[in-house]
């Protein structure tokens, strides 16, 4: 048996092979010596491609082992497109049994998670149920295949409990850049620097809410026609009113076509909220300066906006 691992952004992935198919992925560090196959980088090229966001395509060739009636459930699953989802019942009459519950214990068993998707599996109510790497990875899975974007990294605060209800509040975020730098919200209350945008509301889709809220928060009016995906950043920590805050921050590469005067709340007016234009250097070191003095939830904001300007520092982006 071979072995490698694949370092993604919900952790590492550890592969094993025969020689001639893949017979397991699955969450975790490798703990074998690794090696190198050509089977292993066809299966590397469809991972950066599935975290990009984008829809891999057939898989390399899948060896799993188990049953036939597992088997059988394995194969539904390959069944169910990229950004969709199924439920047990749905897979249970696809494979002619009667009962959900040896279906969830089949689909539990899986040994190559990802390739066959089980994350897709989702209760008859649309509830996320059990998954090999825990449930907010299932969600996160799920909001990379149906927002088509990668996800860029994660925030994990690791201050709450399990279970519990939780609050999930999903953003829109601008990134405009001209001559090198980018368009950020200035607080003059506070100093800080972050992204035009903020909440989604409900029933609004991430571009309207894009345009909404970078034309009232900055007074930058967006090109409809330049928005593109960049990536989103995933938060999850203890809530203020909640056991647990979920939050997934959508970024979009946009250009302004005008600027017009703000229409800015009460929160946002108090705040003193201005657009800047700045470097990203001038932002990241403003940003990180002030983590230390300010509450758990503002300083994973501002070190959330630095990362990203970090990394669009690192692509070459600006």
């Amino acid at each position: 048996m071979f072995y490698t691992q694949y370092d993604s952004p919900v952790g590492p992935l550890t592969l094993a092979s025969d020689g001639t198919a893949l017979v397991a992925l699955s969450f975790g560090p490798c703990r074998e010596s690794r090696a190198a196959l050509p089977l292993f980088d066809e299966a590397f090229a469809w991972l950066d491609a599935y975290f990009s966001g984008r829809d891999p395509g057939p898989t390399p060739p899948l060896e799993p082992v188990g049953t036939a009636f597992q088997r059988r459930v394995w194969q539904a699953l390959g069944t169910v497109p990229f950004g969709k989802t199924a439920s047990y019942g749905q897979i249970a009459r696809a494979v002619g049994c009667g009962s959900p519950r040896a279906v969830g214990q089949a689909i539990h068993n899986n040994p190559i998670v990802l390739m066959i998707p089980c994350h897709r599996i989702i209760g008859a109510d649309g509830s996320l149920t059990g998954f090999a790497g825990g449930l907010d990875v299932k969600r996160r899975l799920l909001v990379l295949e149906e927002s088509g974007m990668g996800l860029l990294f994660t925030m994990d605060a690791q201050n709450y409990g399990a279970g519990g209800r939780a609050f999930s509040r999903p953003s829109a975020r601008a990134i405009v850049i001209e001559n090198g730098r980018v368009a950020m919200v200035y607080s003059q209350k506070y100093g800080h620097y972050k992204f035009p945008g903020g909440g989604i509301e409900r029933g609004e889709s991430r571009e309207a809410a894009l345009l909404r809220e970078a034309r009232e928060e900055a007074g930058l009016v967006l090109d409809p026609a330049s928005i593109r995906p960049y990536g989103f950043v995933h938060r999850i920590e203890k809530g203020d009113r909640e056991p647990l805050f979920l939050q997934d921050n959508f970024y979009y590469l946009a250009s302004a076509s005008a600027v017009v005067p703000q229409e800015l709340d009460g929160y946002e007016a108090a705040e003193g909220y201005t657009l800047r234009w700045v470097t990203p250097g001038e932002a990241i070191e403003q940003n990180k300066s002030l983590t230390n003095g300010y509450k758990r939830k503002t300083h994973t904001e501002l070190l959330r906006e630095a990362m990203v300007l970090e990394r669009l520092q690192a692509e070459g982006l600006v």
